[in-house]
């Protein structure tokens, strides 16, 4: 006797594709934000992937060098003073510091 090789599903109607949704670009840009603690101190800590608009620069505190618009890099605050004390990093930079925020 011959084998049928039709699928179950061969004789179904296939189901209408789900539109796909916009791609949201703000929440792409952004990312995860996490608490790092260095010498007893907790900094809030979020990798900002150097998308900003216009002509930035920052210096990162660590080595004083300017961070220019387009550099992936990491900022910085105190969880407790809060985001007064923001400072901008570059990723290499902010892995080896330890000292406070100042």
């Amino acid at each position: 006797m011959p084998r049928n090789n039709r699928t179950a599903r061969a004789g179904r109607k296939a189901k209408p594709a789900v539109p796909e949704e916009d791609l949201k670009l703000e929440l792409v840009r952004s990312s995860l934000r996490r608490t790092v603690t260095r010498r007893g101190v907790d900094y809030s800590v979020q990798n900002v992937s150097g998308n900003a608009e216009g002509e930035k620069t920052w210096i990162c505190p660590h080595c004083n060098v300017d961070i220019k618009t387009g550099t992936a890099h990491v900022v910085a605050w105190d969880a407790v003073r809060g985001v007064d004390t923001r400072r901008h990093f570059h990723t290499q930079c902010f892995n080896s510091f330890q000292g406070p925020l100042l």
